[in-house]
């Protein structure tokens, strides 16, 4: 009975986790403007077919100053603990390396599904999600500070990953906040960061889950100005930037088999993990 289930299984995985993905090179698909869903070209370059995957993956990365948009579309991805979590991650962040502020904005969509990376796919993508930021209007608390001292930081932690408070502040070079909206109480980490390499910046991200119609927000800063860390700047980044999805309208156009093949998916590999053990 055990080797029929097995079987059966193993069917079930070949005929529905063994995708055909696409794939279009990002050094062929380089844009010198913000491409949006209306203006996105109707054939990606060099594109083809790679099957026998087990996901495929839309990676799509946008810069200003100057404009510019990377399209990628590929088989597989980084799977790992984080983005095997989640089918769908929007990025924003404002960054000042000393020299020049750089706005990057990044999309990053993992699926498991027949040819779910698509170009059609990708436009549905943009379609479905709002993102929208004024992180420019914050460039003053990511302002360089050859003068800087940890005792310019606020030091708190509410979270249930490692988070050291106690610190040489001589050794800081950066203050530095963590906050994670994805349970009560929020789980937040306020420290500071003795890196070489000083790059202030600001970032809002939010994972979307297609299964569960979920979403987990995050926010993030290292900066230099005295009390940048405070949790009242997270109010800051959150009321500067706007990224919502809309699922209905994502999923609902005959779409939902991204949650079923997905499930299928997972359960064979539960039941191989209890097959082997």
């Amino acid at each position: 009975m055990l080797f029929l289930f097995f079987i059966l299984f193993q069917l079930l995985y070949s005929s529905q986790c063994q995708l055909t993905c696409h794939n279009c090179p990002r050094e062929s698909n380089i844009f010198n403007t913000i491409i949006t869903a209306d203006t996105i070209p109707a054939n990606l370059k060099d594109c083809t077919l790679i099957s026998e995957q087990m996901e495929c993956s839309i990676h799509v990365t946008w810069t200003q100053n100057p404009n510019q948009t990377i399209l990628i579309l590929m088989p597989g991805g980084e799977r790992n603990s984080i983005s095997n979590r989640y089918n769908l991650q929007n990025t924003i962040t404002l960054t000042n390396n000393g020299s020049q502020l750089q706005w990057t904005k990044s999309l990053d969509f993992i699926c498991s599904t027949e040819q779910c990376n698509s170009p059609v796919i990708l436009k549905r993508l943009l379609k479905s999600l709002k993102s929208d930021d004024s992180f420019y209007t914050l460039s003053q608390i990511l302002e360089i500070n050859n003068q800087f001292h940890g005792s310019l930081c606020n030091f708190f932690a509410n979270s249930s990953m490692s988070c050291e408070t106690e610190m040489d502040q001589n050794t800081c070079k950066q203050c530095a906040t963590q906050e994670y909206i994805e349970s009560k109480p929020v789980e937040v980490c306020s420290n500071c960061v003795m890196d070489d390499i000083i790059e202030n910046f600001i970032t809002r991200q939010v994972k979307f889950f297609m299964n569960n119609l979920e979403r987990h927000d995050m926010w993030m800063i290292e900066c230099q100005q005295r009390g940048c860390n405070a949790i009242e700047t997270g109010d800051l980044i959150r009321q500067k930037s706007d990224i919502q999805f809309d699922f209905d309208l994502f999923l609902n156009k005959g779409n939902n088999k991204f949650r079923d093949i997905s499930s299928i998916c997972l359960l064979f590999s539960i039941f191989m993990k209890i097959f082997y053990l």
